[in-house]
């Protein structure tokens, strides 16, 4: 879709993006509708993200340098006392093809930070009255939104966490029956604490009341406490920028993970384009390779080094690059190494906001719940996430990083900047691992291959998980999957595109200042416009 509208938004729910746009319409920038369209999401996406759980907002204003806002969920300071025995309930979902455990209960919590950083970047940023940024999710909440198909599959999949008590089963089977397709899904109670906190401050929710009633609600198996929520709940940080493409990305920086994976890959992508072009060697092989390599990173100790301050100068470091490039075109000549396989989970709780305003402001925004704890603190609306459960999130074990410190997210709202310094591109996605390689894909189908926004992100896209490469029907030619067969791949094709693969909605600026967007139909995507 390409248009001459002054704004756009592109999100994971029609609901969510036209929330959006009318905030747009109505006066409001990037920011306020950046928040209106997540308040919308916790009830037109009410298994991706919650008012409980954590994100990550890029905001880049015009003529100014962007920032990040960090409202992960940061590890509890509270040590395990002799005796305790913390609630970290093994929950197996079926996912047909397999059975992936996941992780709940009161000790599965982290800081539910991402309302703290609504509100901060509103107070740097917003145009409009916060109450009235809110109002469609206020609305949302109280009137309630129809479920989807995909989003009713979600709730049927989780039932097993949904269920685990009676507060959070009650919000997801009302009258004791589990909300379907077609049915409304509401949050009255999400709405009156919305618009309490907009009227009282966002104290209320980390030092007043109800900071009390999380606390209480993740009690006495649980590690969050009063002192957690009392810390300072946003971290402002400088983006990752890196030179890429005859331009800039700007995506998130450490401690996350994703943000550095994805220039990782995209620099190796880079290098190995121009050095395999006379080679013959097809843009999805280089693909597969570079995916692989920053999966082996990941898998030689990157997870514990994350909090190190040079940590993305030394990944990104010419020569570290060089080195893999050589490798990698060692392994395309014949020389084979150890597969690379990483923590998997095929739900990928996760959904993701873009959007551009009529100034030029882009926000990247980024949001989850994790699976959810399955906790809902007592007439609040608010599902708290189970950050603390999540083995990806958590690869050097459960409870193991230092208190106070914020986990490493795979999560990367990202722009990319034209020579002039413009943002071009504004994208991110959920899918746990796979977001970054759908990322990547969509990224470099614009900057590589000169696709469209809409054809990148439509586009057949593949994955690696350890020696498999996970394909979607036409990703691959005949002559493209023989070589990376030959190079020890194994290929397991999908039937249809999936919601597996990640949901990247996108906006891309034109020079004479079109917008195109797209949301990804493999979530659900929509594109709404001021």
């Amino acid at each position: 879709m390409v248009v001459s509208s002054p704004g756009m938004v592109a999100a994971g729910h029609a609901s969510t993006a036209d929330a959006g746009a009318a905030i747009l319409r109505a006066g409001g920038n990037a920011v306020d509708a950046a928040i209106a369209a997540v308040a919308t999401s916790f009830c037109a996406e009410p298994v991706l993200t919650a008012a409980g759980g954590g994100g990550f907002m890029l905001v880049a204003p015009p003529q100014q340098s962007a920032v990040l806002y960090d409202g992960f969920a940061r590890m509890p300071a509270g040590a395990e006392p002799p005796g305790f025995t913390p609630e970290l309930k093994a929950v197996p979902i079926d996912f047909g093809d397999t059975v992936q455990t996941f992780h709940i209960g009161q000790a599965s919590v982290g800081t539910p930070s991402l309302l703290a950083m609504l509100f901060e970047a509103h107070r740097r940023h917003g145009k409009l009255p916060l109450l009235e940024a809110l109002a469609p999710g206020l609305d949302a909440a109280r009137h309630g939104i129809r479920l989807n198909h995909l989003q009713a599959s979600f709730i049927e999949l989780l039932q097993p966490i949904l269920s685990h008590s009676d507060h959070c089963r009650a919000l997801h089977a009302p009258d004791g029956v589990w909300l379907r397709e077609g049915d409304d899904f509401r949050n009255p109670d999400l709405a009156n604490t919305l618009e309490m906190l907009a009227i009282d401050g966002i104290d209320e929710m980390y030092r007043g009341d109800l900071a009390r009633a999380i606390v209480a609600t993740c009690s006495p198996h649980g590690l969050l406490g009063m002192d957690d929520l009392q810390a300072e709940q946003v971290a402002v940080r400088a983006p990752l920028s890196v030179p890429l493409f005859g331009g800039r990305l700007l995506t998130n920086p450490p401690p996350s993970s994703g943000g550095l994976l994805i220039a990782f890959s995209a620099c190796l992508l880079e290098r190995l384009q121009s050095c395999a072009a006379s080679a013959g060697i097809a843009w999805p092989v280089l693909l597969a390779e570079s995916l692989r390599a920053a999966a082996r990173l990941r898998c030689d100790g990157l997870d514990a080094r994350m909090h190190d301050a040079d940590i993305a100068a030394e990944i990104l470091h010419r020569s570290t690059l060089q080195a893999e490039v050589e490798r990698i075109v060692q392994r395309l000549q014949g020389v084979s190494d150890e597969a690379a396989d990483e923590p998997a989970n095929r739900h990928g709780s996760t959904t993701h906001i873009s959007i551009v305003d009529r100034d030029g402001m882009s926000v990247s925004l980024t949001t989850s719940n994790g699976e959810g704890s399955g906790l809902v603190a007592p007439g609040s609306g608010i599902h708290l996430n189970n950050m603390l459960g999540e083995e990806d999130i958590n690869p050097l074990g459960f409870h193991t990083l230092p208190g106070g410190l914020t986990l490493s997210s795979m999560m990367a709202p990202s722009l990319f900047l034209n020579r002039r310094g413009r943002a071009e591109i504004v994208l991110g996605s959920g899918g746990s691992n796979r977001l970054r390689g759908a990322i990547l894909q969509v990224l470099t189908r614009c900057l590589l291959l000169n696709q469209s926004i809409e054809q990148a992100v439509h586009a057949p896209r593949l994955h690696h998980e350890g020696e498999w490469l996970d394909v979607e029907p036409g990703c691959l030619s005949d002559a493209e999957q023989d070589l990376l067969m030959q190079l020890g791949w194994k290929i397991r094709p999908w039937r249809q595109q999936s919601v597996y693969f990640g949901g990247v909605h996108a906006i891309r600026c034109g020079n004479a200042g079109e917008l195109s967007g797209a949301g990804d139909p493999r979530r659900g995507g929509a594109v709404a416009l001021e």
